[in-house]
Parts: structure tokens; C-alpha cells; sequence
């Protein structure tokens, strides 16, 4: 085949790779549980308040959508996120908002691939691509951290070009891009980890190999060019509302967390509650095949294993498996270190006959394309309703009603439907509770919001302290106590159902002011 062809068919390839894992990406936005609509919310405010991120009375700085506890201190540390899916939404509406979201994740997924198709082969990259798709693309709600697994990927590509000499150092001042990066998601600690693990990697080769003095002259220019790149990193995260408080707050985010949020969980511990996705089995997989990769590289040839790729697997592999909001970084830093350790293992030099190697690549192939193909299709059946761009149908039906009747609150919410109303109804009304855990004391989950769903007289005495005229519930509540209110409330003689769909129920007060509205849509 000559050049041309091959360049041809690796082009069609790589355009079937992006269409597949956009295609695995395109997912129907739920506003009923997705925070999406108060990060518009967020982004409406600082556009119409010209980015006063010195109001303390803000989204920025306070619980400022909940009645219940409007003062509780918070750090929003998303705020530019909001501001970007606002503008993109005000523009181009959801379906834009969608193909946005789609767009940068491949943007991601093609700066992974090349460094894997470079430390590798094209054929090796390409299957491991298709192989760790259903990973790559577990988080298909529209979520900040889209921007951390882009800024990941740009970190990574600068910081490994320029230590393969590729680039000139110049190329590295693009990676202060953390003064945007720790106003767009908490996981902005990643940009310093990652310099911090070339850095490292560097000064431990110093340390520990022979080298000769030109060698070594080139690893010190190398140590004190990252050295200033991790200084510069440190000082952009500064640039945020919060300042060290905003630095530090990754390591102290789960210290006020009283909701058990199931993203946030180990495998096994959601295996345990009941939940079944096919990439708990995949993860298992990928992270036996990582383990074996460094196992047959340290019999074969130690010197090839890169310390970069070591750390980046025991770093993203605890927490792929510590928490599932975590697959898509796995999933995409596998892809990489899967394609240099196989490569390293397997591969053969130009004019070399290796019988061994050939059986052994033949066999990773077909297992990258049985699993592979396994996985992207239990993927696809276990998705397949909610496949789609922009809004689920008919999900504005609710609150639509909502505003069309004219109800008042104030309202009582579950956690699922916070996002939700604080997008269609904010400011006219505020919420309960949101899907914000550390938005709201510890306190108020355990003592108040799970009780009063568990018991009917709890309810009663919530009620009378906040004197709800509304509960507007997310019905596919799979919680204990979610479950639990629904019967409560469907047989207190107090409240009254007037509206019902496939995503949301509302009952009002039995009050003089609402028997109107009760007797026209009686259920």
C-alpha cells in the first residue's frame, strides 16, 4: 500500500473513531437531575451583573438560590463554566449547547490519541481508542469538568512534545492557562500534578541514571524550565475570588458533605447498592490490563517503563476505581500509557521477525476487539433511549405548568430537582434543596431533609417552620426516603395532586388560596 493510501485509510479510521465516540457522547440533556441549569443560572448572573466577583451576596459566594439556608458560605469554583454554557445556550440553544459539549470532548479525545498514535502505531492507537470509548465517554452530562478533561489533555500534549523535543520551551507559557482553569472546575489541581509528575520524573532520571554530561546539562535545563512552569502554575490558580481558601479547596470540598452523592462512590460499594453499568466490568479490565502491561515490561526491558506513565496510572486508576465521576480521565490517560507500554513490549524494529512478539500483538488485538466491541455495545443497549442531542422531550412540561398557573411557594423540592427549578424559576422562586452537597451544613441532610421523608410527623413539623404551599418532586427518586415521601405525600389528606408526568409530580397545599387550581385538575 502506498503512501497516500495508507494516509487514506488511517484518515478514514481516525474520522470514524471521532464520529463513534461523538455519537457515544450525544445525550439527551435532563434537566431534572442534571446541574446544568443552575450553571446557566451562574453564568446569567455575572453576565448581567458585569462579573462583580466582589459581591459577597452572589451566586459566587452564597447558598443564593435556597431559602433555607441563603447565607451559608460557599466557594463556587465553576463560576467560568456558567458563564461559557450561558453564552453558548443563549446563542444556539440546547441542541448548541450539546454539539459544544461534544466538540470539546473530541477536541480532548484527539490530543489523547495522537500521543498514543506517536508513542506507538496507528493500528495499536486505534483499537485502544475503540476498546476504552465506553470509558471515555461515561460522563455525558454537560458538566464543568469538560474543561479540566480538556485542559488535561493540552497540559499533557505541551508538557510531552516538549520533553520529546518536539517543541520549543516557549510552548510550556501556554500552560499558566491555570488562571482560567481554577475558575472553570474544582479538578484544576490536575495542571499542577501534571508538571509536578514530569518535574519528578526528570530529577528522579538525574538521580538514578547514567548519563553523560551533555545528557545531564539537558535534564537540568529541563528541571528549571518546569520549575518556573510549576511556580507559574501555582501562582495562576491564585487568580479566583477565593485566593488561597479557592487554592486549597480541593482537599477540603467532602469535609461539609453530608449527601451521599452514588458518582462519588467506589465500584464496590455502588455494585453493592444495586446499580449495574458495564463499564464497572470494563474499568476492572482496563486497570488488570495496565497492571499486566507494567508486569511484562519490568521482565522484559525495565529501562523502557516512563515514570510519567507509571504514575499516571496508580494516580488515575485509584480514582477511576475510587469514584465513577472519574472513568473518563481513566479511560483517556489508559489510552496513552496502554499504547507506550504495548508498544515497548510488543512492537518490532524495522526488519525484525519475532515470533513471539507477532502471536502476542495478535492476541492483544483480539482482545481489545472482543472486549471492545463488548463493551461499546453494552454501552450503547443500556443508553440507547436517551441517545440525542439537546433537551429530553417534554422535560419543560412541569415547570411550564408551574408558570402558566401562576403557583406560589414556598416549594418543597427532593435534591434531584434543584438545577432544575433554580433554571426555569429562579428568582421568582428559590428552592429547598439543590444538588449542591457542600452548598448546605451537614446537618440539614441528616437531621432535616431525609427525616422529614422518612416520617410523616417530621413533615409536618418542616412544614409548619417553612409553611410549603408546593411540593414539586422528581418522581424517579430512587432513594429509600425519596420512595418513602411519595406514599406519604399521596396519603396526607393536607395535600392535593395537580400535575403528573413521566419526569415530575406537584401537589399543593389544601388552602383556600389553591382550591381553585386543586378542583380544575383534580387526580
Amino acid at each position: 500500500m502506498n503512501k497516500n493510501k495508507k494516509l487514506f485509510v488511517k484518515s478514514g479510521v481516525f474520522i470514524f473513531l471521532l464520529f463513534w465516540i461523538g455519537f457515544l457522547y450525544a445525550h439527551k440533556i435532563d434537566l431534572m437531575t442534571a446541574d446544568l441549569g443552575r450553571h446557566l443560572q451562574n453564568g446569567r448572573w455575572l453576565i448581567e451583573n458585569h462579573f462583580n466577583l466582589s459581591e459577597k451576596n452572589s451566586p459566587i459566594f452564597e447558598n443564593y438560590y435556597s431559602y433555607t439556608h441563603p447565607d451559608f458560605k460557599v466557594i463556587n469554583h465553576h463560576w467560568g463554566s456558567g458563564v461559557i454554557f450561558y453564552l453558548f445556550w443563549k446563542f444556539f440553544g440546547f441542541s448548541g449547547l450539546s454539539f459544544f459539549y461534544i466538540f470539546l470532548s473530541l477536541v480532548a479525545f484527539s490530543l489523547f490519541f495522537y500521543i498514543a498514535f506517536k508513542e506507538s502505531d496507528f493500528t495499536l492507537a486505534s483499537l485502544l481508542a475503540f476498546f476504552l470509548a465506553p470509558l471515555i465517554a461515561e460522563r455525558t452530562e454537560i458538566r464543568p469538568e469538560i474543561f479540566s478533561i480538556l485542559l488535561s489533555a493540552l497540559f499533557l500534549f505541551l508538557l510531552w512534545e516538549y520533553l520529546q523535543e518536539k517543541i520549543s520551551w516557549k510552548w510550556l507559557l501556554l500552560v499558566p492557562f491555570q488562571v482560567f482553569w481554577v475558575n472553570l472546575h474544582v479538578y484544576f489541581f490536575l495542571g499542577g500534578f501534571l508538571v509536578g509528575v514530569f518535574w519528578l520524573s526528570e530529577i528522579i532520571l538525574i538521580l538514578f541514571q547514567r548519563l553523560t554530561d551533555e545528557e545531564f546539562a539537558r535534564k537540568i535545563k529541563r528541571i528549571k524550565i518546569l520549575t518556573v512552569i510549576l511556580l507559574l502554575v501555582f501562582l495562576a490558580a491564585l487568580a479566583n475570588p477565593f485566593n488561597f481558601e479557592g487554592l486549597f479547596y480541593p482537599l477540603k470540598i467532602f469535609k461539609n458533605y453530608g449527601y451521599t452523592i452514588v458518582e462519588n462512590k467506589p465500584i464496590n460499594f455502588v455494585e453493592n447498592y444495586g446499580i449495574v453499568n458495564s463499564n464497572f466490568t470494563l474499568v476492572k479490565i482496563v486497570l488488570a490490563l495496565v497492571f499486566s502491561s507494567f508486569v511484562l515490561l519490568f521482565l522484559i526491558d525495565r529501562g523502557k517503563i516512563s515514570l510519567p506513565c507509571f504514575i499516571f496510572s496508580v494516580f488515575f486508576g485509584v480514582l477511576g476505581w475510587m469514584a465513577i465521576r472519574n472513568f473518563t480521565l481513566l479511560g483517556f490517560f489508559t489510552l496513552p500509557v496502554l499504547a507506550y507500554n504495548f508498544h515497548s513490549i510488543l512492537g518490532q524494529k524495522e526488519g525484525e521477525k519475532n515470533l513471539a512478539k507477532e502471536k502476542g500483538i495478535a492476541i492483544l488485538y483480539i482482545i481489545l476487539v472482543v472486549v471492545g466491541s463488548w463493551g461499546n455495545f453494552e454501552y450503547l443497549s443500556t443508553r440507547w433511549e436517551k441517545k440525542g442531542i439537546g433537551l429530553a422531550p417534554e422535560i419543560t412540561k412541569a415547570a411550564e405548568f408551574f408558570q402558566k398557573e401562576s403557583i406560589e411557594g414556598p416549594i418543597f423540592n427532593n435534591y434531584d430537582l434543584g438545577g432544575y427549578l433554580i433554571f426555569f424559576l429562579f428568582p421568582q422562586e428559590k428552592v429547598f434543596v439543590d444538588n449542591r452537597p457542600e452548598a448546605y451544613p451537614d446537618s440539614f441532610f441528616s437531621e432535616v431533609y431525609k427525616p422529614m421523608q422518612e416520617k410523616a410527623d417530621v413533615f409536618k413539623k418542616v412544614d409548619q417552620q417553612y409553611n410549603f404551599n408546593v411540593v414539586f418532586f422528581y418522581r424517579n427518586d430512587i432513594t429509600p426516603w425519596g420512595m418513602n415521601f411519595l406514599k406519604v405525600i399521596r396519603e396526607d389528606p393536607e395535600w392535593a395532586p395537580v400535575y403528573k408526568d413521566d419526569y415530575a409530580l406537584i401537589y399543593l397545599k389544601r388552602n383556600e388560596a389553591n382550591m381553585g387550581l386543586i378542583n380544575k385538575y383534580k387526580m
